[in-house]
């Protein structure tokens, strides 16, 4: 496997390019380990690395901020926000790994550093240094262009995969594709996200994340099940920014990963809109419905 660091995450920033490096790095090492048959042997060196990640974001984070501050970046409070999200997440991380040292949660917090961070570095960090907002998309006409904007941006800007079509679909029940993720978001209200992804698409925004093929769907492990949850969490926080723009507290993101089909019935969605996105890995849907 190449390494997981790869020159096109370049930033054009030297200090910001080179502790991006570490960080992917230190999550790689992890991986190797996660990998291994002798996890639970080297617990204490996992441990060790978790404690080195959750203290070097929080200096990276600080060596962004300064440098926005710097440039008077014209989105500095909302990458604050985003910056100051992803620390309670590995921290909370480390504190779940120091209760329950498990291969299940290692692999977990490993997919979910790896999407987040490709996302953060290719798209948000990307923008500082030309002083463009994070969240570009201020208005639109009717969902389905939302939706199809968002969808994008996350396929597109952030894992260069061409959309070749769009079309409406009326609601029948499911949401097809090899996997489906789930996401609700609850903030002045609440939102129901869903994306089907054909296998086919997985797995290659999956090797675009990792650099690794995604194992066989009925073998799915967590690193595969956490990092494709993560994909529903960013294109779901890109999508919540236009739909709450006032917004008066933060956003809860509740995710769940399905195989193969939706078979949960625990929301009842009646108003719903959903997009079938086509590329050449196969087609994407994307449903939204408002819940209340």
């Amino acid at each position: 496997m190449a390494g997981l660091w790869k020159e096109e995450y370049r930033v054009g920033i030297d200090k910001i390019d080179e502790q991006h490096r570490q960080l992917f790095d230190k999550i790689e090492e992890l991986l190797e380990i996660a990998k291994s048959k002798d996890k639970n042997s080297n617990q204490q060196k996992c441990m060790e690395i978790i404690d080195f990640l959750v203290s070097y974001t929080v200096f990276h984070f600080d060596t962004e901020e300064a440098l926005q501050r710097e440039k008077k970046y014209v989105s500095y409070a909302q990458h604050i926000k985003i910056h100051m999200d992803f620390k309670n997440t590995v921290q909370s991380y480390k504190e779940m790994l120091g209760r329950d040292f498990s291969a299940k949660n290692l692999k977990s917090f490993i997919g979910t550093m790896l999407a987040w961070l490709v996302n953060h570095v290719c798209v948000c960090d990307r923008k500082i240094l030309k002083n463009v907002p994070l969240q570009d998309i201020e208005s639109f006409a009717d969902m389905e262009s939302f939706i199809e904007k968002v969808a994008y941006k996350l396929l597109t800007e952030m894992y260069d995969i061409p959309i070749l079509g769009v079309k409406n679909c009326i609601y029948k029940g499911n949401v097809d594709g090899g996997i489906i993720v789930r996401t609700v978001a609850e903030g002045d209200n609440k939102h129901l996200f869903m994306y089907g992804m054909s296998e086919q698409l997985a797995g290659i925004l999956y090797n675009k994340i990792s650099g690794m093929a995604l194992p066989h769907l009925d073998f799915l492990d967590e690193i595969g099940r956490s990092a494709l949850t993560e994909i529903g969490n960013i294109i779901t926080t890109y999508a919540m920014g236009p739909i709450e723009k006032n917004r008066t507290g933060g956003i809860q993101f509740n995710s769940d990963l399905y195989v193969h089909e939706y078979n949960d019935t625990a929301y009842n969605i009646i108003n719903s809109v959903i997009l079938e996105i086509t590329t050449e890995y196969g087609k994407m849907e994307v449903l939204y419905s408002r819940l209340k």
